[in-house]
């Protein structure tokens, strides 16, 4: 089963062609227009004629600055202006600020980038500060730093009982002594593997709990943690510390309005990468926050922040990795609650506006007091304001400091809504893919991939203050793959893929305390989730709903990850739970068969000139090579029928060729997702190669061994190797071997299955990113043996799917042949929703399900040749005929 997902080509789309994106969805409250990505341009700034001139060395501030505000002078919606930067590196040298540029009041600028770097040489400083700026443009540019706001090295000792660890600086990298470590604000740590994702069962968060002590050259001591904390971290792992600056974000877009980045790169931050407050209907485009080579980290913070906009973001056709906070964080604008006057008279701070909706809860016990919209606003001064509520509530705690405790008021009408967030990438970062707390959003087309909390998180920040309830989240069509794994996600109850839940304060607690902790409300907060026709790859639970009223849980295929480590004990995986939730729709996924791109079953007789591609790409054939080997088409098997037989030693092959030029056909290349499965049956116990992709002239291969024990492996150019030493093929019989690999990972994250089950492997060398040349993919080039039904899928299949795939094994057979020289009787298809056929007709049959219990049985009856099950649920069943051979189907809608 695949879907849908366009997002895997989204780097090489052309974004000249800007008419192809998507309208707003209809549901959306208030409608939004389509990204702003062209302006016609009627006059021409030269940042180079203001005196900033690329590849120097000197700081560009001034010049920069000069030619920013003469475009800010002529600039207007009729007339706007295009900003020229050369391609090269500008060099920003801030001594001071938030961020080394500003722009303030523009409207029709647009920054056209050409490509240019600019290099941040103070690491406490963000980029760029746009107020209130409309229909604008910033495009194609980067952004990076001399010195980086973080470091990082590999762990060369770890001692958990005493509570430190001893790691090595990589070289370029800063000391983590050095003043903008010891000055940040805030500074804390992560234990990363080679992706830039947290390595999966550590703390998300290890915390600055004393000095780094020098041990070594480059080589420090870091020490008073807690030893829970370092119970799996090992040596060889990276540990990544960082300089945190708050505000400091690459771009800040403040009260902007029709704001658009197209192509923007951000390799680094102090604090968050796009951040936005008091905006609305800006975009992000064809933009990257990205792991430059050899970094496992990029922003400090989350890449996309969100607060207070009357409409939220529009982010298609982009990457985000290697983040330390979310991705994505949208909240409602909060007002702290100064003074009640009357039930309908308040005091607030800072500006509310007549026909703000505000919403007021209760977070001591959970309880939605109200809404109300503010009919006259009164301005006190000190950026207080008071207002006039169209009806009363009940506001009974409220305190100068805005405690956790105090009643809160959110404004409904700024809470980025009609926020889209479409055909990107999010993967190996910390923390959640995005925490909503806005209303009316799409979110479709996205994948998830290794983030060490939730793919989406639907949950009011309580103890934080922020946010407030969702309604009206469409989740459509996205991918998760190990989304959760951080001793956080697995120690919560409500963790989950996809989890959604409202919360009041959990432990009883006063004013003097600083964090009162959190727990589930009763009261249904959210309203109208809808979560449809997506693809979850889970780690403990796929999706977790509660208080919600209006669910749609629709046509989602959910499947628990083999490599799974969050589970503990006797934990067995959920696929969804549902809880205190009202009008509820559910409709399970209807599982299939996985249709194979590229399928050959081999089971052509000996004279047959063609054979056959059954898969869905039919333009890719198979070559059989012969420089000396052996390779015999029509070999007839007991088992299997028709097969080939194969006796190769580097002196021939089969070989993947595209049919209309007999070129080969390269398959995967560089960090695709791929799954290959095949039957053999291998006929010595000696070293041999089933599959070899890639290089190695060409760059990195990709290749499937079977050791001389019988042990398959996976490795690379660089021994670096995943081994299922916990099933041996059997040689002398049919082995069914699938190897799965998931989209632009290491290769670790390589699962291998004999039969259908998943194996436990075990790990050589380094756990290097899968790069896999452009070359060829060529089967079996050094093996003795017979093998049969060789399938190809662009994705990587999930556990359930490949025991589907070892299950449909009768497609394998050549039935018109079995009539004639096999006494066993098939039964098909395997995959089945009305009526299972015997290939010859049978005197009895017992059906029972995996726990045993007898279905349907017959005994001595007249000989039929067909079995109607439509009255049996959907499941896997076993089915015995003529009381001497027992099969398994499964059973469909």
């Amino acid at each position: 089963m695949k879907k849908n997902f366009p997002f895997l080509f989204l780097f090489v789309l052309c974004f000249n062609v800007y008419s192809q994106f998507q309208p707003a969805p209809s549901f959306f409250r208030t409608p939004r227009a389509t990204p702003l990505v062209e302006l016609n341009t009627t006059q021409t700034i030269l940042v180079s004629d203001y005196g900033a001139v690329v590849n120097d060395g000197n700081d560009d501030i001034a010049g920069i600055t000069a030619a920013i505000n003469a475009a800010v002078n002529i600039g207007t919606t009729a007339n706007p202006v295009r900003l020229l930067f050369d391609d090269g590196i500008y060099d920003l040298m801030p001594s001071s600020g938030s961020h080394s540029l500003n722009m303030t009041d523009a409207t029709g600028v647009l920054w056209d980038g050409q490509g240019a770097e600019f290099l941040i040489h103070n690491p406490i400083v963000g980029f760029l500060r746009l107020l209130r700026c409309t229909n604008t443009i910033i495009k194609d540019l980067s952004v990076d730093y001399s010195t980086l706001p973080f470091t990082q090295g590999k762990i060369t000792n770890v001692d958990a009982a005493n509570g430190f660890f001893e790691f090595v600086v990589d070289d370029n990298f800063p000391l983590p002594v050095e003043s903008h470590f010891t000055n940040a604000p805030q500074r804390w740590g992560m234990i990363k593997n080679t992706k830039g994702g947290i390595k999966e069962g550590t703390r998300n968060l290890i915390p600055h709990n004393r000095f780094f002590e020098l041990v070594g050259t480059r080589t420090y001591k870091y020490g008073n943690q807690n030893s829970n904390d370092l119970s799996k971290v090992e040596v060889g792992d990276y540990f990544v510390h960082i300089a945190r600056y708050n505000g400091s974000t690459i771009i800040l877009n403040d009260g902007g309005k029709n704001l658009s980045y197209v192509n923007v790169t951000g390799y680094a931050s102090p604090a968050g990468s796009f951040n936005a407050r008091n905006s609305q209907e800006w975009n992000i485009i064809n933009c990257s926050i990205k792991l430059k080579e050899g970094r496992l980290n990029s922003s400090n913070a989350d890449a996309i922040h969100v607060s207070g906009g009357k409409i939220g973001p529009w982010v298609e056709n982009s990457l985000f990795e290697g983040f330390a906070d979310d991705c994505m964080n949208l909240k409602y604008t909060k007002r702290q609650i100064k003074e009640v006057h009357s039930p309908t008279q308040i005091t607030v701070q800072f500006l509310t506006e007549v026909n703000d909706n505000l919403e007021f809860y209760n977070p001591r016990d959970g309880v939605f007091l109200g809404s109300a919209t503010v009919t006259n606003v009164q301005n006190l001064g000190g950026n207080l304001f008071k207002i006039t509520l169209s009806s009363p509530i009940n506001i009974t705690n409220v305190d100068a400091t805005d405690h956790q405790l105090t009643d809160k008021a959110y404004i409904e009408t700024k809470s980025n809504e009609s926020f889209i967030f479409r055909n990107n990438i999010v993967r190996n970062s910390r923390r959640y893919g995005i925490l909503i707390q806005s209303k009316y959003a799409i979110i479709e087309n996205n994948l998830f991939q290794n983030l060490s909390g939730s793919g989406i998180r639907i949950e009011n920040g309580v103890d934080w203050g922020e946010g407030f309830r969702a309604d009206n989240i469409e989740i459509r069509n996205n991918r998760f793959e190990n989304c959760g794994y951080d001793t956080d996600y697995i120690n919560s109850s409500n963790s989950a893929s996809i989890s959604v839940d409202f919360a009041k304060l959990g432990t009883t607690c006063n004013l003097s305390t600083t964090w009162c902790g959190t727990t589930s409300t009763s009261w249904q907060a959210h309203s109208n989730i809808r979560i449809i026709d997506n693809t979850i790859l889970y780690n403990k639970r796929g999706v977790y709903l509660k208080n919600i009223n209006g669910v749609s849980f629709t046509d989602n295929f959910i499947c628990h990850r083999d490599e799974d480590i969050t589970l503990t004990g006797s934990e067995t995986p959920i696929q969804q739970t549902i809880l205190n939730s009202s009008n509820i729709n559910v409709v399970d996924f209807n599982a299939t068969l996985p249709q194979p791109n590229i399928q050959f079953l081999l089971n052509e007789e000996a004279s047959a000139t063609n054979i056959e591609n059954s898969g869905t790409n039919t333009g890719v054939g198979i070559e059989t090579i012969n420089n000396g080997g052996q390779i015999t088409q029509g070999f007839f098997d007991t088992k299997v029928g028709y097969a080939f037989r194969i006796n190769t030693d580097g002196d021939g092959q089969l070989r993947f060729i595209n049919s209309s030029d007999s070129s080969p056909f390269s398959g995967p290349i560089s960090g695709q997702a791929r799954t290959y499965s095949f039957w053999v049956k291998p006929e010595q116990s000696i070293f041999q190669t089933l599959l070899y992709s890639g290089g190695p002239a060409q760059g990195e291969v990709f290749s499937v061994q079977m050791q001389s024990n019988g042990v398959v492996r996976v490795t690379d150019n660089n021994q670096n190797i995943v081994r299922m030493e916990d099933m041996p093929l059997n040689i002398g019989d049919w082995n069914h071997v699938a190897i799965t690999v998931p989209e632009n990972n290491s290769i670790f994250s390589v699962q291998l299955y004999k039969n259908g089950v998943a194996s436990s492997e075990t790990h050589s060398g380094n756990d290097n990113l899968i790069n896999t040349a452009s070359n060829t993919v060529d089967l079996f080039p050094r093996f003795n043996g017979t093998v049969s039904d060789i399938r190809y899928f662009d994705y990587q299949l999930c556990g359930s799917e490949v025991e589907s795939v070892f299950f449909d094994r009768q497609v394998t057979l050549s039935t018109h042949v079995l009539d004639r020289k096999n006494t066993e009787v098939v039964v098909y298809p395997t995959f089945v929703s009305n009526t299972l056929y015997f290939s010859e007709p049978v005197t009895s049959i017992k059906v029972v399900n995996l726990l045993g219990k007898v279905l349907i049985s017959k005994e001595d009856m007249n000989p039929v040749n067909e079995l109607e099950v439509a009255s049996l649920p959907s499941d896997l069943y076993l089915i015995r005929v003529n009381n001497n051979q027992t099969v398994k189907f499964i059973k469909t809608n």
